[in-house]
C-alpha cells in the first residue's frame, strides 16, 4: 500500500523434502485491498488490474511525499 502499486505475488505450494510450501498467492491493488487470492492447492488466479488507480492512490494518499530523498 505504501508503494501503492499493484501486487502480484506467486508462491509455491506442496512439498519438497522437508519443505512445505503454503501457496496463497495473491494480486494486491495499490490501496492494500486483496483483489484475488489462492489458497494452498494448485490453482491459476486471474485478476484485471486498473492501472488508473496507481494515479488516483498516489492523489488520495500521498505517501511517497513522506519518504526521505537518499
Amino acid at each position: 500500500m505504501q508503494n501503492q502499486v499493484a501486487i502480484v505475488m506467486c508462491n509455491r505450494v506442496g512439498k519438497e523434502g522437508d519443505v512445505t510450501f503454503a501457496g496463497q498467492s495473491v494480486v494486491v491493488d495499490p490501496y492494500g485491498n486483496v483483489v484475488s487470492k489462492a489458497d494452498d492447492q494448485e490453482q491459476l488466479i486471474i485478476a484485471d488490474i486498473d492501472l488508473t488507480q496507481t494515479a488516483a492512490a498516489r492523489k488520495q494518499r500521498p505517501f511517497l511525499e513522506l519518504r526521505r530523498p537518499e
